[in-house]
C-alpha cells in the first residue's frame, strides 16, 4: 500500500507532473479550500445589540445588512449599497459602499446617510455595541434620470 506512496517521492520533477498523484491532491486541496470557504460565509454568527435585565437582544449580520441597505434607499441619491460588518474595540463598526448620484453633494448625501443609520441602530434598535459608521463611495450614477 505504501510502495507506491515512497515511489512517488523519489521520482523527479516531470515524471511527478505527469502522476495522477498530483493532480488528484491538488484538486483535493482546491475543494477542501472552497468548501471551508463556504462554510465559512454561511456561518451565522449573532452580533450584540443590548444586555439588559431581562436578557440579551441579539441580531444576524444578515438583517442588520438589510437594515442599512433600507435606509441607504429610502435616502435621496444614493444607489446600490453594500455592508461589511467588523468589530474594533468589542464594538460593532460598519463599513458601508455605496454608488451615488453624479450631480449629488457628497458632503450632505453622507451626512444625511450617517444620520438615518445612527438614528434607526442608536435609537431605534438601542444598540449599546455600536462603534460608528465608515462609508466609502464606490462610484456614481451616471444615469439620465437623475
Amino acid at each position: 500500500m505504501l510502495t507506491p506512496l515512497k515511489e512517488y517521492l523519489f521520482l523527479g520533477g516531470k515524471a511527478a507532473l505527469d502522476s495522477h498523484i498530483l493532480w488528484y491532491g491538488l484538486l483535493l486541496c482546491i475543494f477542501l479550500i472552497f468548501l471551508l470557504w463556504t462554510i465559512r460565509k454561511l456561518r451565522s454568527e449573532l452580533l450584540p445589540v443590548f444586555n439588559d435585565d431581562d436578557g440579551s437582544v441579539e441580531i444576524t449580520p444578515q438583517a442588520l445588512r438589510e437594515l442599512v441597505k433600507k435606509c441607504c434607499t429610502s435616502t435621496p441619491g444614493i444607489h446600490s449599497s453594500s455592508t461589511s460588518i467588523g468589530f474594533s474595540h468589542s464594538k460593532l463598526r460598519l463599513k458601508v459602499q455605496i454608488r451615488i448620484d453624479q450631480n449629488s453633494q457628497v458632503k450632505e448625501t453622507r451626512l444625511l446617510l450617517k444620520q438615518k443609520l445612527e438614528t434607526t441602530l442608536l435609537e431605534n434598535l438601542n444598540c449599546t455595541h455600536f462603534g460608528g459608521i465608515d462609508i466609502v463611495i464606490k462610484g456614481f450614477n451616471l444615469s439620465e434620470d437623475n
